[in-house]
């Protein structure tokens, strides 16, 4: 077994896939930083599914059981084209929904609480391997590991030549907001993910996803050449042509603040280090949110990677390690979602087949029995035809 003690890991990067690393990091003894370029620690998101992967990597951490008590269960997952319904899905699976701040603070809260050291307004540019990461200022700071969990867009990725980016956009985009609960819109029927699709004379999609008794996430997806439908503040006269039973919800998502657009895009890095530094979350992997396992995956990573460094005392041989374990599953769930993206096959219902549930239903290696016996998993949801 390793022996963490007096080990310092930088990371860059305050989002989910660095505070989850950071916090599984300094409960097997690291001193770690975690730096943020923006002047507030929070979240500019809407809403998440956390599917039971991500669960068991919060379980590990100690922070399943808050995501529990705050979250909400969907007691199904239906889907609808064209104002046709099919058979409801993943009824009794375990997964939750939870707003993208509340899990934020969450995080937030545990780090500290583990000993983390959170600085904002500090932005990481570049790393070396050696284990130095670089700061916009010009401050150079050396670590036994330096973790870039900077995004998609990664900063200190882009800095080391020696890992190979495969890039690809696709055809569509999301808009994502947080709005308020209106009273026509509570009730059971309500309590689920309803995924509402249109797919002439072009496709458009409602993710209608309860998050708590006062709000709701909605993933609103058109094609990127819909500019109408891309467009930021929402547009409720085009979204509520095409889902006019939305209509009171699709306004206050038009006045809703904070909402955000992202393009469908993939980035597959190979490998996932170079010397002491190490990719964790979109960094190394950014998928297309049709899987909706973009960040459930970044956690299960990171919490995975504190936990093979505990294996060995070699660093370089826990990371090969670690990155052998975890790339199968990584770049199986990238390449669904790919493909899910290109076919939009959601649409027709069905679509949370066994294979595509091998993504959700992974099992960490640092959960134990008494972790997984908490998720069970539903006959009917590995039994779908």
């Amino acid at each position: 077994m390793s022996t963490t003690a007096s080990r310092r890991a930088e990371i860059a990067g305050a989002g989910f896939a660095g505070l989850t690393a950071a916090i599984a990091l300094a409960r097997t003894g690291w001193s770690v930083r975690v730096h943020e370029q923006n002047d507030t620690l929070r979240d500019f998101g809407a809403g998440i599914l956390l599917w039971r992967n991500a669960m068991l990597a919060l379980e590990v951490i100690g922070v399943a059981p808050r995501i529990r008590a705050e979250g909400v269960v969907p007691d199904a997952y239906a889907t609808s084209l064209n104002g046709e319904a099919f058979d409801p899905e993943l009824a009794g699976y375990p997964y939750w929904a939870i707003t993208r701040p509340r899990l934020h603070a969450i995080l937030v809260d545990a780090a500290r609480e583990a000993g983390v050291e959170l600085v904002t307004d500090s932005r990481a540019v570049a790393a070396e391997p050696s284990g130095v990461l670089v700061l916009e200022d010009g401050t150079r700071i050396a670590a036994d590991l330096v973790l870039a969990c900077d995004g998609a867009g990664s900063a200190v990725r882009n800095s080391r030549p020696e890992l190979a980016q495969e890039r690809k956009r696709y055809q569509d985009g999301v808009c994502r907001v947080l709005v308020p609960r209106p009273e026509e819109f509570r009730g059971e029927e309500w309590d689920r993910v309803i995924d509402f699709w249109t797919l002439e004379p072009d496709a458009m999609r409602i993710l209608f996803i309860t998050t708590g008794p006062d709000t709701i996430y909605l993933g609103m997806m058109a094609t990127t050449d819909n500019e109408s439908a891309s467009r930021i503040p929402i547009d409720p006269e085009v979204w509520s042509a095409r889902f006019p039973h939305l209509a009171r919800v699709i306004e206050l998502a038009a006045e809703a603040e904070g909402g955000r657009h992202d393009a469908y895009q993939t980035n597959r890095v190979e490998p996932w280090s170079a010397g002491r530094v190490v990719l964790v979350g979109d960094s190394a992997h950014a998928m297309c949110p049709a899987l909706g396992q973009g960040a459930s995956v970044g956690m299960v990573n990171a919490v995975e990677l504190a936990h093979v460094l505990t294996e060995h005392d070699d660093l370089d041989t826990a990371l090969a390690a670690w990155e052998e374990r975890q790339r199968a599953m990584t770049d199986a769930a990238q390449a669904r979602s790919a493909y899910m993206a290109e076919t939009r096959t959601l649409a027709r219902g069905n679509g949370f087949t066994p294979e595509v549930m091998e993504t959700a239903n992974f099992e960490l290696a640092a959960a134990t029995d008494e972790h997984l016996a908490v998720y069970p998993v539903p006959l009917v949801a590995t039994d779908a035809p």
